[in-house]
């Protein structure tokens, strides 16, 4: 049986994975946007949001790996 931790190891590693692909996938619509000469400020906007929300999803990671690793 696994452990809370765990389970929000995993979830947390799974939200990661797929805010790495959104964020990929954002970069791609920004390179589309420049090539055709249009606006990608919303865009640039967004992947902000998700970097910023990667960056907080990584953090919850590393903590909770280390209550993992506590005795």
């Amino acid at each position: 049986m696994t452990t809370l931790s765990e389970d929000s190891l995993d979830v947390v590693e799974r939200l990661i994975n797929e805010g790495e692909a959104r964020r990929i996938e954002q970069i791609r619509i920004i390179a589309h946007l420049t090539e055709r000469g249009q606006n990608s400020a919303e865009a640039t906007h967004a992947l902000k949001d998700i970097e910023d929300t990667l960056a907080a999803l990584r953090c919850r990671w590393e903590y909770l790996q280390a209550m993992q690793e506590k005795p």
